[in-house]
Order: structure tokens, then C-alpha cells, then sequence
């Protein structure tokens, strides 16, 4: 291992061509040169996806996940018979702490406090891991696996048990101290995000990433830039990133390209590099990251984009089509952290299936080339929580069942807790999500996104609005309109957690394909609309 890297830092490129082997759905030629090795690749970044699976790993110390079968039953053989085509495992708890074998990193085996169940010591015993086990899964069904490394994990800032011995052996590699944190709100309390600037950091991820390549049977590795999205000093102290830091994050990403073309010649696999990196290329850029650049040096094969807070009003046009002046699929995430009736509207409670169907459904007709899941667990947990994955994941890979579905269209909500979200608000762009504040007796304008055409739909769609507001009572009734059609004083609304929600059925002839206005208004001092859905009963 330590030759072989050694070459490739000295720019060593191996040659030969060993046997091949199926990597996509349709088949692959064989690779007996470099030029069907590339064919196979461009096939393999373009099978099917109609739902990207990403798995954040923490199933390996899962209560009574302590035998492969037990470990699989939580969240991979509920994937079966859905929509998901690709399973993205994360092994990642900090940089350079994994939960998968490694000899370059270190392997978390903590069983401290809420670890007790930590099952990885035993797997490790019978020579497997979770992440062995997910792609022996994947295989054995036909599924797509990839290795997650998220690039910059902190989450030992608040976990000591995930803090390695990396960051302890040499305090410049990291932003700041624990000490110094304290007290701090907003991203200074990300304290132990590593510094990118550090010499340590390249030379140590090529390492990890190679040691996968050549250890798991994986189809390709992404490298989740959101998690999280600070890399260096300026960003962790709300700057843009340098032209220097920008160059720095581009040579390592060329480095890591190098590394896998390496070992897509030496094991004849056409191994992908994929990459999740913010929404817009403004975003990318504020944290480092030149997509421009990339895809025009070819340095991935697939994109995921956003974080999936903004459900509704994901602003990923510019992916879209920068993706496909490139040839590169672009995969807009839904998170399930992004469909959470948060407080007034709800105590984090998961919003209705039909919330990710509508919010899959506008991805669609932006141009997805399949849907990134995040945060989504059918396990550990009951009944009703394997049901609602597996119903998400039935339906929202497909366009025309969506089209068929009861669904929901809303405005997003986000800024009613993004701003308190530190580590993700950076790379967000949420300035036109709810609450809208409100004026006395003034007109306030939001738009709520529809992809559809309900011209010429006929009776068996109807349309419900549902707008909740805080500061109303049963006297405040406020006055609402859709579009051109106008609801006048409505009723007095009913109590739905915290908020007053008011109800207005919606004539499908009101309902423009894009943007429709919603505007309100009420005499109330102090009033704010804090959710806007548009509900289709099909």
C-alpha cells in the first residue's frame, strides 16, 4: 500500500488491464484498453437512477443489528421493491474516524454511552463491516454501491467519543479548540472542522480513498462536500473563500481523479467519482468549491446537489443545465431533516408522504436525473417508520406515478429554522421561504411553485390551499388570493399545533404551470404566514 501510493504522489500512473466484470445495469463492454475502460464509464454514470439510497452508516450500532441478517433488515432489505437503484454508504463519524476495516485511518470502536450497541468490533471478527456488507447486498440485487466520505465531519465537536487521534496528535489540523468554542453560538462551534490548508489533509484522504479502491468491492466513491460545508479559515469565520483556497480544493479533487482513473486501469473497473456540493455554482464558490472547473476538467462522473433543507423552492436551474452542457446526471437531494413540521407548525414532527411527492415532483420537471435521499431511516424504529420510507421510496423515482398521486406543492418553510441550522444556512439559499411577516392591513406576496399543467384536467383533481399564520385569533380573519383567484375573509380557521390554519378550495382553472401568487392580508399587528401548501387530491 505505501509504494503503491508513494508512486502516485510522485505521478506514477499504473498500467494493464486485468478482467472485467458487469458495473451497470445493461452491461458493459469489455475493458481490454483504456478506450472501452472509458465507454464502460460513461455507461456506468448514466444507468439508472431513479433514487439515490444515502445511508449515514450509524446503523452499525444499532440495538440488536448484531448479525448480518439483523443489520441488513434495517435499512437495506426495505430498499427492495422501491424505486432505489444506487445504495451511497457513509462509513465517515469525523475526519479520519470510520466505521469501516482500515489500516491508514482509525476504526471506531467505541462502546461509551450511547455506542453500548456498537456491533462493528464482532462484524470486524467475522471479517465484514457495514460497509462490506451494504455493497455484498447491492450485489447481490443488482443495486448500484458507492462509498460516502464525508469530507470534513465534525460532528466530535459536540461528540467527544468521535474525536480522533488525527486531530488530537497535531492541534493546527483543525479550526480551533473546544475551549475556545465555548460559549459560542453559530458556526465557531464547529471547532474541529479540519483546515484544508493543512499539508496533512491531501496526502491523508488519498490514502483513505485508495485503501477503499483497492479493499471494497465498490462501483465508485463520492465526496460529500456538505458534511460540512467549511473547509477553510475565511468560510469558518463567514468569508468567501481565496482564489488560493478555491485552487487548493481544485488540485485535490484532481488529485483524487488521478487516483481513481489509477485503479480503474489497474483493476480494469471503471470505478466513478462522484461529488454532493451546494445548489448553485455561487454557493460552491463561497465555500471553495469551482464547479465550473470541475466538469470542465472532467473531474466527476455524478453530481448530487443541495442539502435538502429546501424542499419546495430548490433553486438547482443552474445545475441542471451546467450538468447537461457537461454530460454529468445531476441528483437534487430531499432530506428528511427538510420535511419536518418544525414549531409553530408542528414539534419535528415528519411532514405527510405527499410533502415528497409533491417536493420530488418539482425536481422532475426541473430536470433531476433521479432523486437523492438523505436522512431517510426505515430503521431502527417501528412499524409505521418502515412503511413511511418504504412509501417515499415506492413513488418519488417515478414521474408518472407522481403525476398520478395525491400530492403536495408548498412554498418552503426553511426560514423559520434555518437560521438557527449553522452548519448548513451557509450554503442555502432560503431568502424567499416562509414566514412572510405581516403588515396591517397590506397585501404580502410569496410564490408557490407548480410544475404541472392542469389545463384541461378534468373533475376528479381538485385543489385545496392550506396558509397558517401565528398571531391570528378567531376574530383576525385574514384575506387570501391564489393567483387571479381571490378567497376574500375566509372562516375563522382551525388551531393545528401552534398556528391558525385556514382552508380555501382552489378552481384548477386558477392554477398557472410555475410560479402562482399568493398574497395576504389581515388587520392583525404581529401577524406572520408561517406555511403555504397546495394540496391535489387525485
Amino acid at each position: 500500500m505505501h509504494n503503491t501510493r508513494r508512486e502516485f504522489l510522485l505521478g506514477v500512473i499504473a498500467g494493464g488491464l486485468a478482467s472485467t466484470r458487469d458495473w451497470s445495469s445493461g452491461g458493459l463492454a469489455e475493458a481490454s484498453d483504456v478506450a472501452s475502460l472509458e465507454t464502460a464509464r460513461q455507461q456506468a454514470a448514466h444507468r439508472r437512477r431513479r433514487v439515490i439510497y444515502n445511508n449515514d452508516g450509524d446503523d452499525i450500532w444499532a440495538k440488536g443489528a448484531d448479525t448480518i441478517d439483523k443489520f441488513l433488515a434495517l435499512r437495506h432489505t426495505p430498499l427492495l421493491n422501491t424505486c432505489v437503484d444506487s445504495i451511497f454508504y457513509s462509513t465517515t463519524q469525523s475526519f479520519n474516524f470510520f466505521t469501516h476495516d482500515t489500516k491508514v485511518a482509525e476504526v471506531f470502536r467505541s462502546k461509551d454511552g450511547a455506542f453500548a450497541e456498537n456491533n462493528l468490533t464482532k462484524f470486524l471478527e467475522q471479517q465484514t463491516d457495514g460497509l462490506r456488507m451494504s455493497s455484498e447486498f447491492a450485489r447481490m440485487h443488482g443495486l448500484e454501491t458507492i462509498w460516502t466520505l464525508r469530507m470534513n465531519d465534525i460532528h466530535d465537536a459536540w461528540t467527544p467519543s468521535f474525536r480522533p487521534d488525527w486531530k488530537r496528535d497535531d492541534p493546527t489540523r483543525v479550526m480551533s479548540t473546544l475551549e475556545k468554542a465555548n460559549g459560542l453560538i453559530g458556526r465557531g462551534r464547529l471547532w474541529s472542522l479540519v483546515d484544508f490548508e493543512h499539508p496533512d489533509v491531501e496526502p491523508r484522504l488519498l490514502a483513505i480513498i485508495e485503501e477503499v479502491l483497492v479493499n471494497y468491492s465498490v462501483d465508485g466513491i463520492e465526496l460529500d462536500f456538505l458534511r460540512a460545508p467549511f473547509y477553510f479559515r475565511t468560510s469558518y469565520e463567514g468569508r468567501p473563500a481565496t482564489e488560493a483556497q478555491i485552487g487548493i480544493l481544485t488540485r485535490l479533487v484532481q488529485s483524487i481523479r488521478k487516483l481513481v482513473l489509477r485503479e480503474s486501469r489497474r483493476q480494469a473497473k471503471p470505478f466513478l467519482l462522484a461529488a454532493r456540493v451546494p445548489a448553485t455554482p455561487k454557493s460552491c464558490r463561497l465555500i471553495g468549491i469551482d464547479i465550473n472547473a470541475w466538469l470542465q476538467e472532467k473531474l466527476i462522473d455524478v453530481m448530487s446537489v443541495g442539502g435538502g433543507y429546501i424542499t419546495f423552492d430548490l433553486p438547482m436551474d443552474e445545475m441542471v443545465l451546467l450538468g447537461k452542457k457537461h454530460d454529468v446526471p445531476v441528483y437534487p437531494c430531499l432530506s428528511q431533516s427538510g420535511l419536518m413540521h418544525r414549531p409553530p407548525r408542528g414539534k419535528s414532527i415528519k411532514q405527510p408522504v405527499e410533502a415528497w411527492f409533491g417536493a420530488a415532483s418539482r425536481l422532475w420537471h426541473a430536470g433531476a436525473d433521479g432523486i437523492y435521499v438523505f436522512n431517510l431511516f426505515p430503521g431502527p424504529g417501528d412499524d409505521a417508520d418502515r412503511i413511511y420510507a418504504r412509501s417515499v421510496l415506492g413513488k418519488i423515482g417515478s414521474a408518472e406515478a407522481l403525476a398520478e398521486s395525491t400530492l403536495v406543492y408548498a412554498i418552503s418553510d426553511a426560514g423559520s429554522w434555518m437560521p438557527s441550522h449553522f452548519w448548513a444556512k451557509d450554503v442555502a439559499e432560503y431568502s424567499t421561504a416562509l414566514p412572510l411577516i405581516l403588515q396591517p392591513n397590506k397585501f404580502e406576496r410569496r410564490y408557490l411553485h407548480v410544475p404541472e399543467d392542469f389545463g384541461g384536467v378534468g373533475f376528479d383533481v381538485t385543489a385545496e390551499l392550506r396558509l397558517d399564520f401565528t398571531g391570528l385569533n378567531t376574530e383576525s380573519t385574514p384575506e387570501i388570493l391564489f393567483g387571479s383567484a381571490n378567497f376574500g375573509p375566509t372562516g375563522g380557521g382551525e388551531e393545528v399545533a401552534e398556528v391558525r390554519r385556514y382552508v380555501c378550495r382552489v378552481p384548477l382553472q386558477a392554477i398557472q404551470q410555475g410560479k402562482n401568487r399568493v398574497m395576504v392580508k389581515t388587520k392583525a399587528t404581529g401577524a406572520k404566514l408561517v406555511g403555504a401548501e397546495l394540496w391535489l387530491q387525485r
